[in-house]
């Protein structure tokens, strides 16, 4: 990523964004931490807010109008915040004053011609950095100090002390060129003192006059106590400029009221009155009150909605710098590539985001920079991978119907539906060889999602040759696909292939005369693969009706459905969060209705995810085709309570599926059963870990088969065991297992990728 590239990110995001009400005030105070801080009971902390950001804060909190009320969005939900009678209380209340800390003095010299706010706002800004100003006036504070409580003007004027701002009641100077020779820069802070003097106003923006060192309050200048404050601080601001000889007007473009990009979601807020003050202002605990009805105006609507933004503890600007900062190291450790690979790349996030932040493209794209510099650690995707080839190699299936030179329609069920519910591909395959009458081919391969995902742009490139190579080979036919995420990725990598969804053609042939009738009610869970294909969701909503099946939408679905947890490999990067994912969508899906009703999907690996979490969740075939083979199902009555299926299952499931159907559709002969193999079995434990460190069934015969050959192993003496390792790629598997002649008992299995290298 690019340096530019990251700003054209960080611009999107509106979260570092100021509130509104902090927009519109000519100060921009912080009024969110103020009052945070109010509301907490901490005064002095709420104090030292309105110090950092108001010149001469004494004075300021005493008189400000408010103008930000006008655009609080606690506006319309009870009332404004009531800033000015929170400031007057703070003022009041605070005990303990920020120190006065000037920077040291930079030995210039700033004439202030006229008194009232202006002039001592600027003074006191001025002051702060460094810079000695003087105001001349005979009528510095008579617009201002009847005003103000006698304690806060004592206040104001120690600090001003301090601050070292000086004082001249000497008569008005004529010449305004001679004095400009004198003084490093003249500022005329009143439209009377202005009119006196041959000078005019050249930049509105800025004050400056056309005389470059001079600048001036507009006249006639009509303005509130804190516009005539906010107009001192820009007249300070250009004078320290002048000085220092640097832009005017470089980066002010929110100086004063401007308005904020900050969206704040406000639909669920709940209204609350103002709480008005007394005749002697509020009390504290009113004033607590009050300033606890502020909404802490934030964006965050992505990562309220989005259980990955949320792990990471912050927003997607911030994610954009971390993911541009992981790039730039050269050595050392990369802490942002767990982030970069934990995303779901779902999508949910641009379409709730005001303005549109694809935080799925960031990290894709962060992915696929980071496999073409070599920097993807291997761990992330590689059993996702090596399992996606496993589908495209021992468990790929491309056949034409029966008899048939070519198929005019071809079901593409994907790899995970052939792994998870091989019964399903079957009853749906034959359903529709029967229900078209041009012949339909089954093609099982993997759509090229998981490489997708991985940032493999070479593999996933690899695998849709192999893909369009196959379908030319099979005469070009339309393919029925029966996963969301396969439609997706035909859409956006093969265009050139003609798809169409399953359900769009079960609606269209019509639906199983023997599909269960189901009695009771489901809560819908649309894939996030479905999140822009409105057509497939509008079939599957048809077919539900047809079946007469009722159903609850949750409060995120159709284009704002949430991912089960398994979409961008998640599963495989980071399981915890992954799992997270699930039982969050699960527990969503839950609070939807008030009694508990199965979930209803349409994809497999969704299904798989959020049954996981023991949540009951069927897949729509599962009604359609109540009535599955034994040969390639566990047949359970109830399909909601159906296991999860392991790793080493779903592979088996593959190869058992391929064989069935190579025997019964097309009556291809069975593959030979390797004889004398050692018996292999497991314990509870054994089979535990095999899941959690994704070790598969394949992978222990591997170790197995080695030890038989070479006798290889060693014995542990606490655990009466014996251990093995086996290196068959660049992972070592190794077992502690048991032996009873021919037969294998497997207690506990781990892996690594360090290389062991036995002593010379």
């Amino acid at each position: 990523m690019e340096q530019h590239e990251l700003r054209q990110w960080e611009a999107q995001c509106t979260q570092e964004d100021a509130p509104h009400c902090q927009a519109q005030c000519p100060l921009h105070i912080d009024v969110r931490t103020f009052c945070k801080k109010m509301a907490a009971g901490k005064i002095n902390e709420a104090w030292a807010v309105l110090y950092k950001s108001m010149p001469m804060p004494h004075i300021t909190a005493n008189i400000c109008n408010g103008l930000c009320m006008e655009t609080c969005l606690r506006k319309d939900l009870g009332g404004s915040i009531n800033m000015p009678e929170l400031e007057s209380y703070c003022a009041a209340n605070a005990t303990k004053n920020p120190p006065v800390r000037p920077l040291p003095s930079k030995g210039k010299r700033v004439l202030i011609i006229g008194g009232g706010l202006s002039a001592l706002a600027a003074a006191w800004d001025l002051a702060k950095k460094g810079i000695s100003p003087t105001i001349l006036s005979t009528e510095a504070y008579d617009d201002v100090a009847s005003n103000i409580p006698e304690k806060a003007f004592e206040q104001h004027e120690q600090a001003m002390k301090k601050l070292g701002v000086l004082f001249s009641s000497e008569e008005l100077p004529e010449d305004l060129a001679e004095i400009c020779t004198k003084w490093d820069a003249v500022l005329l802070a009143t439209s009377e003192v202005a009119n006196q003097y041959p000078c005019e106003l050249i930049n509105p923006k800025t004050l400056q006059t056309n005389i470059s060192s001079v600048f001036t309050v507009p006249f006639p200048c009509i303005a509130t106590s804190i516009e005539r404050i906010a107009l001192g601080r820009t007249l300070a601001l250009s004078a320290e400029r002048s000085i220092q000889n640097v832009s005017l007007t470089a980066g002010r473009d929110t100086e004063g009221p401007y308005q904020s990009r900050l969206q704040t979601a406000v639909s669920s807020v709940s209204s609350l009155p103002l709480l008005p003050a007394g005749d002697e202002g509020y009390d504290e605990a009113t004033a607590m009150l009050e300033a606890g009805r502020c909404l802490q105006c934030e964006c965050m609507q992505c990562v309220n909605n989005c259980v990955y933004l949320a792990e990471f503890k912050s927003y997607p600007k911030v994610y954009a710098r971390h993911i541009y900062n992981n790039a730039a190291i050269v050595m050392g450790t990369r802490h942002a590539n767990k982030m970069i690979n934990s995303c779901m790349l779902c999508g949910l996030c641009e379409e709730i985001c005001p303005e549109d932040f694809a935080v799925q493209n960031l990290c894709l794209t962060a992915r696929q920079e980071m496999v073409a510099d070599s920097t993807m650690p291997p761990s992330a995707h590689e059993f996702a991978l090596r399992d996606m080839a496993f589908a495209n190699t021992a468990g790929m299936l491309a056949k034409n119907a029966p008899s048939a030179s070519a198929s005019t329609y071809a079901f593409f069920p994907g790899c995970q539906l052939p792994a998870i519910s091989p019964h399903l591909v079957e009853s749906t395959y034959n359903y529709l060889r029967d229900s078209l009458e041009e012949p339909v081919g089954l093609f099982i391969h993997c759509c090229g999602a998981p490489a997708h995902w991985a940032g493999q742009k070479d593999l996933t490139e690899a695998t849709t040759r192999q893909i369009l190579q196959q379908w030319e080979i099979m005469g070009k036919p339309e393919l029925i696909t029966g996963c969301p995420t396969c439609a997706s990725m035909f859409a956006e990598l093969l265009p050139q292939i003609p798809t169409r969804s399953l359900w769009e053609v079960l609606e269209e042939v019509g639906l199983p005369a023997k599909a269960r009738m189901p009695q009771q009610p489901y809560v819908l869970h649309d894939p996030c693969s479905t999140r822009h294909d409105e057509p497939m969701r509008a079939h599957v909503r048809a077919i539900i009706e047809k079946l007469a099946v009722s159903i609850t939408e949750p409060r995120l679905s159709g284009l704002l459905t949430e991912c089960c947890g398994f979409g961008g490999l998640l599963d495989s990067a980071n399981p915890e969060l992954s799992r997270k994912a699930s039982q969050h969508r699960a527990e969503t899906l839950s609070a939807c209705t008030e009694d508990e009703q199965d979930v209803l999907t349409y994809c497999a690996m969704c299904r798989d995810m959020l049954a996981r979490t023991g949540k009951r969740t069927i897949h729509l075939l599962d009604i359609l085709f109540p009535n599955c083979n034994a040969a390639l199902s566990c047949c359970d009555a109830d399909p909601a309570t159906i296991p999860v299926t392991g790793f080493s299952d779903r592979r088996e499931n593959r190869i058992r599926l391929k064989e069935h159907l190579l025997t019964t559709v097309w009556g291809e002969a069975e593959s030979v059963t390797k004889e004398n193999a050692p018996t292999i079995t497991y314990t509870e434990q054994a089979a535990a870990n095999m899941e959690e460190r994704r070790i598969l069934r394949s992978d222990i015969r591997k170790v197995v088969d080695y030890v038989e050959a070479t006798n290889s192993s060693l014995f542990n003496t606490q655990t009466q065991r014996n251990v093995a390792s086996f290196r068959p790629v660049g992972v070592t598997y190794w077992i502690e297992y048991t032996k009873d002649n021919d037969a294998y008992c497997i207690h506990n299995v781990w892996s690594h990728r360090m290389q062991i290298i036995p002593p010379k």
